[in-house]
């Protein structure tokens, strides 16, 4: 019976140790399939012209150069950089002050004003409506509006999601109603419940939204190819299109302003990403 039972573990062990053998390959491929054609656009921005499409293809440049990425620099792409830049971080403050407002509305106040489940479900059935149908009427509000031609025609029309109402309002559920109750009778405004004590609460949401309210502006080109007509407005994601012209495909500039461009996103990534965890709140209250 004991040889028996160690026969039977010993199998069990070894169909565990098989299973990570085949779950980690699969993972490693996975990883591999990512990161492969990150480090192929970043090694052949620094090939020489004659070496991109040379065959056979070498993963790595026989001749280094820096030339594309001093050419892109040189024809102001750090002015289109600091475009997106303002793109995206005023438009990211805007989305955050409105999604937390809403979804604390949504959260807090369900029991205390009627249908406002209601409300949010109108809210996710805006989901359902895909962005590019709305953009005929967006561009007609922009210049109704004089901002055509304006940075700021674009950050208006995104400046609302649903995603980030979502999150927030699934967040508030989470905090026992016993908060903003003792607040409200310690005299504290509603205002300043929701900015001292709920806000802060959210730290993770906040920083998530925060992150992907960013990533999509950035990454934003349908719009500010609509809006935008001069040159000097142009975002980053225009300004690679621009690449591409009736004389041919500037390929050496398309990659060096594709590796410029994917450097902020990465950096506030690996900065922010420790903090994308969701925070528990224990009480034996619930709300």
């Amino acid at each position: 019976m004991g040889n028996k039972n160690r026969f039977s573990n010993h199998n069990r062990r070894k169909q565990k140790k098989d299973t990570n053998i085949v779950l980690t390959s699969i993972n490693l491929t996975c990883a591999f399939l990512i990161v492969f054609p990150i480090i192929w656009l970043l090694s052949s921005s620094f090939k020489p012209s004659s070496e991109l499409f040379a065959y056979p293809l070498s993963l790595f440049p026989e001749e280094f150069t820096i030339d594309h990425y001093i050419k892109v620099i040189e024809n102001g792409f750090f002015r289109y950089i600091y475009n997106s830049f303002f793109l995206a971080v005023v438009g990211t403050l805007i989305t955050v002050a409105i999604s937390s407002m809403c979804g604390y509305a949504l959260a807090i106040y369900r029991h205390n004003v009627k249908y406002t489940n209601i409300i949010f479900g109108v809210f996710l059935l805006g989901t359902l409506i895909p962005g590019e149908t709305l953009t005929i009427s967006q561009f007609t509000v922009i210049s109704e509006l004089g901002l055509y031609n304006n940075i700021w025609g674009v950050i208006f029309p995104v400046v609302t999601t649903t995603t980030g109402i979502f999150l927030y309002r699934q967040f508030y559920l989470t905090v026992p109603t016993s908060f903003v109750e003792a607040a409200r009778i310690d005299g504290a405004g509603e205002f300043y419940i929701f900015s001292k004590i709920m806000l802060p609460l959210s730290k993770s949401v906040t920083i998530t939204l925060c992150l992907f309210s960013f990533m999509w502006r950035w990454n934003d080109y349908i719009l500010p190819l609509l809006v935008l007509s001069d040159q000097k407005n142009y975002t980053i994601q225009i300004a690679i299109k621009n690449f591409i012209g009736a004389n041919g495909v500037d390929w050496n500039s398309i990659l060096a302003g594709s590796v410029i461009s994917i450097i902020p996103i990465t950096i506030l990534f690996l900065i922010l990403q420790k903090y994308i965890t969701g925070i528990n709140i224990s009480s034996g209250d619930k709300g």
